[in-house]
């Protein structure tokens, strides 16, 4: 059952967060209208750091396609959040995994599961966050903004993403968290993202959270519609809100796949009031439903008019006031 909308209802952020805005896009250079906003977050999705593409053969690292990401993002003060894939092909290949159909295409990976060898794993992972990591030692050459926000893999509970058990996703995630930290002691880790509060993915993540929960700095959960066209009012915020309490965790919550099928700046606002420090749009050519052109620009204008808030605060059942770091206020009736 949905909560009842209560009217007095604040959040004031704490976010760890360095970047001042509340808002970021999934990217992928190679389309226009998909390489994000100046100034806020990105998710390259599937994103460029891929065990797979980076090291193609054992030792052999090539890492151009993932130094173009960092440099655009720093050419436009984007923060990227970078969502980390513990696969590649010839790995696979050396213990005779089973193959997998790619979400993504052929250029993604052939192999979806747990690495053979944890060790060469290690070595790309450590090779990965040192390149970016900021320290000024074997840095990307003219790195300016280093990567500090890691997403350990994606949506493990469906098997499109992840051929493994709930076991192999928690070794793999506590074993990437322990590796990067030791590495790069500011790094923030956040969790794999649940892909919605399904019945089914609210049983594997009750079972799964405990078991990693020393091991992430912020919670991530998913908002896609599905085919019916069927949308969360609150962009499933409120749920995974309920099911962390529900197994001891009070931890910042990201969306970091926000698709609407309603009004977004009505459901945004929502997710917000229900504890979202962060929301991540999916993008304008992202598969799936579309929003509609007008939709889209009011929802830009919302983000324009409101980002960099530090708290939100319910007035009435359609109006919410923003407060900034100045102690400024704004009002927005929706």
């Amino acid at each position: 059952m949905k909560k009842i909308f209560i009217i007095i209802l604040t959040f004031t952020f704490c976010s760890i967060a360095s970047a001042e805005s509340r808002f970021g896009e999934l990217t992928e250079l190679r389309d226009k209208k998909m390489r994000g906003k100046d100034g806020q977050w990105v998710r390259p999705h599937p994103g460029p750091f891929i065990w797979n593409h980076i090291e193609k053969e054992k030792g052999n690292f090539t890492w151009e396609e993932a130094d173009k990401y960092v440099v655009y993002a720093q050419e436009h003060n984007q923060t990227i959040l970078a969502t980390i894939w513990p696969h590649a092909n010839w790995e696979q290949k050396s213990c005779k995994r089973k193959k997998a159909r790619s979400p993504f295409g052929k250029k993604f990976t052939n192999y979806l599961s747990k690495p053979c060898s944890m060790d060469d794993y290690k070595t790309f992972l450590l090779k990965l966050v040192d390149r970016y990591d900021g320290d000024g030692s074997n840095d990307m050459p003219g790195l300016t903004k280093p990567i500090k926000y890691w997403d350990i893999m994606n949506e493990p509970e469906f098997k499109m993403f992840f051929k493994g058990s709930e076991e192999d996703f928690v070794e793999i995630f506590n074993f990437s968290s322990e590796v990067i930290k030791k590495k790069q002691p500011d790094a923030i880790i956040v969790m794999a993202g649940a892909a919605g509060m399904f019945p089914e993915n609210k049983k594997y993540w009750k079972s799964a959270l405990p078991k990693i929960k020393d091991h992430f700095d912020i919670a991530n959960i998913h908002h896609i519609s599905g085919p019916d066209g069927q949308c969360d009012r609150e962009l499933w915020v409120d749920e995974f809100a309920d099911l962390l309490k529900s197994v001891d965790i009070n931890k910042p919550i990201w969306l970091t796949e926000a698709m609407t099928c309603g009004p977004p700046v009505q459901a945004y606002v929502k997710a917000f009031l229900n504890g979202a420090e962060l929301i991540i749009d999916v993008g304008v050519n992202a598969p799936g439903k579309k929003m509609s052109k007008k939709a889209r620009k009011n929802l830009n204008q919302f983000i324009s008019n409101y980002d960099g808030f530090t708290s939100i605060k319910s007035i009435s059942k359609k109006q919410v006031e923003f407060t900034y770091k100045d102690g400024t206020k704004k009002i927005l009736e929706f």
